[in-house]
């Protein structure tokens, strides 16, 4: 089997990449967790620049770069195959994971569910005693299924209370996984999970204070965040925003309400596109990214958490860096379509009559 000699700028690492897997997967398989979350190539969190070299994407082009970012010679790790006997890459940064932070592949229990809003479940999961899991608060795990499939999930709860390992799951029309979370899945029942997998974490040693924008679930990682943050005293000004399409959807408004009493440094705002007359809103509406820039017109000044949507991520990525954020004080997460989820979704793009498959 062939394989090309891979080098990490500007860390100079140097890793094989075999034929047949993308450089993600290289690098994983290396036991360095670079920056990704998808794996599906919509979500750019995983956006890395050829330094020398050529790759190759075996599909189409990913639907997470545009051909401007692709003729400069950008690239997603997750998609791209190397394509040439050496291959240099400049890639973010990498956040050495600590002995105890290892990647693991563990088995659980759904220990409780707990329905949330409409759509949106809670899920306690148990590890077995003689296991430890030890993870960094905005990082996320993969749900094991069959046929060597996954389902990536963020952790919804801080390091320092991990009694059960917390995930908020919205239910996917059609995902394999979710329709049996919501219809018959039951307390007890056995799971393989893997992980910490991700490089959504908080910076702390920077200065600057921090806009956190959340999107329906992907409040969940920064709830995470924020409670690892405050519980532990820090006082740099925090303002989360937290978008949803009605009031129901604000399974947490209440608590944290709460906290903003509790915490003078954490700011709250709600903000809903959709909300309907028994909602009675008097709070904000319309798009959370606009909120967050009328709110903050110099976002340079801050560092900006975003999770969601990958259509809600890749606009904060283009248009706030664009109104003056520096790239590097922006950091994402984004979870949509599964890998092979996202197969079908291209095979119905590319149908002559572009009607959905079964």
């Amino acid at each position: 089997m062939s394989y090309t000699r891979l080098t990490l700028l500007p860390s100079q690492q140097v890793l094989s990449v075999e034929e047949g897997e993308t450089i993600l997967d290289a690098a994983l398989r290396a036991g360095l967790n670079l920056p990704h979350s998808c794996k599906g190539g919509h979500c750019a969190s995983c956006r890395a620049r050829i330094v020398s070299g050529d790759v190759r994407y075996p599909g189409i082009q990913p639907l997470g770069i545009t051909p401007d970012e692709a003729r400069a010679g950008y690239i997603l790790l997750c998609q791209a195959h190397a394509a040439s006997p050496e291959l240099s890459v400049e890639i973010r940064e990498i956040r050495p994971p600590t002995p105890e932070e290892r990647i693991q592949s563990l088995p659980c229990r759904i220990e409780h569910m707990q329905a949330l809003a409409p759509g949106v479940m809670a899920v306690f999961l148990r590890l077995p005693s003689t296991e430890t899991f030890t993870f960094v608060a905005g990082q996320y795990l993969d749900i094991m299924l069959p046929q060597n499939r996954r389902r990536s999930f963020s952790i919804a709860n801080p390091p320092h209370d991990a009694e059960f390992i917390e995930l908020h799951i919205r239910r996917v029309a059609g995902g394999e996984f979710t329709q049996q979370l919501f219809t018959g899945m039951k307390e007890k029942t056995l799971l393989r999970i893997e992980g910490p997998l991700g490089q959504f974490w908080f910076r702390e040693e920077s200065p600057r204070p921090a806009l956190l924008i959340g999107g329906g679930t992907g409040y969940a990682p920064l709830r995470a965040m924020l409670r690892h943050l405050l519980e532990r005293g820090d006082r740099r000004p925090l303002h989360l925003y937290w978008g949803a399409q009605t009031r129901a959807d604000l399974y947490e408004d209440a608590m944290l309400r709460e906290m903003t009493q509790r915490y003078p440094n954490l700011t709250y705002t709600p903000v809903l596109s959709a909300p309907n007359a028994v909602d009675e809103w008097q709070g904000r509406t319309g798009w959370i990214h606009a909120a967050a820039h009328e709110d903050h017109p110099q976002l340079a000044d801050f560092d900006v958490y975003a999770s969601g949507p990958p259509v809600m991520v890749e606009t904060i990525r283009h248009q706030f860096v664009s109104q003056g954020l520096p790239a590097n004080q922006l950091f994402f997460d984004s979870f949509d379509f599964a890998p092979d989820a996202l197969e079908k979704l291209r095979q119905t793009i590319r149908s002559p009559d572009n009607t959905p498959s079964s």
